[in-house]
């Protein structure tokens, strides 16, 4: 008996010694009485629910759990009102508001500061996407004709400056909070699934500062853990490429292009070294775009089942409107776009000094021919596929 007695006090000693609540999320969300509200834990690569409770007939709700880190979590309302905050050991959150658009309008207390900047950036983010997608309808509703190519520059200059505002706006941000998590949170946003707003190369400086923030503040937490790693995966790719250019430059004497494609991917010339190449560089948003795709499509279509690729480099100085007429246009092959436009330094290393301009590489990494088109081009290509 007295053993019982004591395996019994033990198990009530370690029952007490477990972890305690030391995070409460509550709130009162009007005309959303019995509406169910999930509890999302986000982590790094997953987000999961932890906990779930119908909202009372005043729309109250309640929330405990134990933290040792600062933690993200995502409160789901319903169908699509969602509340993104962060928590830290020993607080307390209230978020208060009314279920109709809530994502919009509501308020967070008992809290750092911390909650309230993911709110403004969630905010300036809507803002962004939505002005995107009214400029995007706009374009795409516009005549054709050339008495409209005005009103198509407007658009595409004006969804350029609101996607630099928006990448202005979180540097800026991360600055200014880099103490806070909510940097992190800032850094991996996205304008849409395929586009994160900060790249890792341009802004990489701001990667550093959001990493030796967090180390210096949190450095057992998973979200600092995975921006270290991430740090290191990016001088790793760096260091990586170096090395490629080195080796590239050592085996053939034509330099590498690696630039975005049509589909939000990077292209590079590189892995095309055993085809048959036709790189180009030119334009297809000048009055003879129209033309000179149909005349890159043409060359396409005969030889891409020969062992033929192309891949074009454009120096159009509107991304909008270089996808818009690659579109239109029935783009297919290797299509690529430089931001750098006519100041191209890809175009130069190439030695271009006008445009349109062309080679033909072969399966050697060799210039076999040089500013070909129409005929010219395909009787080129075919006397190259005959010796082979």
């Amino acid at each position: 008996m007295k053993n019982i007695v004591l395996y019994g006090t033990l198990a009530l000693l370690l029952a007490s010694c477990g972890p305690e609540t030391n995070v409460e999320i509550t709130g009162a969300i009007k005309d959303a009485d019995n509406t169910m509200v999930y509890l999302d834990q986000n982590d790094v690569n997953s987000q999961h629910t932890i906990d779930s409770v119908k909202l009372n007939r005043n729309g109250e709700f309640s929330f405990k759990t134990n933290i040792s880190q600062p933690t993200f979590y995502t409160l789901r309302f319903g169908g699509n009102e969602q509340v993104t905050v962060i928590a830290t050991p020993d607080e307390k959150l209230e978020i208060t508001g009314t279920l109709k658009d809530l994502s919009d309008n509501y308020w967070v207390e008992g809290s750092t500061d911390n909650s309230l900047w993911i709110k403004l950036l969630n905010f300036q983010l809507n803002r962004t996407t939505t002005l995107l997608d009214s400029i995007r309808t706009a374009y795409q509703a516009l005549p054709q004709g050339k008495e409209y190519d005005s009103r198509r520059e407007e658009y595409a200059k004006t969804w350029e400056d609101a996607i630099m505002k928006q990448i202005n706006f979180t540097r800026d941000f991360i600055i200014k909070h880099a103490v806070s998590p909510a940097s992190y949170y800032a850094l991996y946003q996205k304008l849409d699934a395929n586009t994160y707003i900060m790249d890792e190369l341009e802004d990489l400086h701001y990667f550093k500062v959001v990493a030796s923030s967090m180390n210096a503040l949190y450095p057992e937490s998973q979200y600092t853990k995975a921006i270290m790693n991430h740090l290191d995966q990016i001088g790793k790719a760096i260091r990586n490429q170096q090395l490629l250019n080195v080796i590239d430059n050592a085996e053939q004497s034509l330099p590498n292009i690696k630039l975005p494609g049509l589909k939000g991917d990077t292209l590079s010339l590189l892995p095309l070294r055993n085809k048959l190449v036709v790189l180009d560089f030119g334009l297809l948003t000048t009055p003879e775009g129209k033309a000179y795709a149909e005349e890159m499509k043409a060359v396409y279509d005969k030889f891409k089942n020969r062992g033929v690729e192309i891949y074009q480099v454009c120096l159009d100085q509107n991304r909008l409107l270089w996808e818009e007429a690659a579109k239109q246009y029935g783009v297919t092959w290797k299509c690529v776009w430089d931001s750098e436009s006519l100041q191209s330094r890809t175009a130069a290393t190439w030695n271009v000094r006008s445009i349109p301009a062309n080679y033909i590489i072969n399966q050697n990494m060799e210039i076999v021919g040089k500013n070909l088109y129409g005929d010219r081009l395909a009787d080129r290509l075919n006397d190259l596929l005959q010796r082979n």
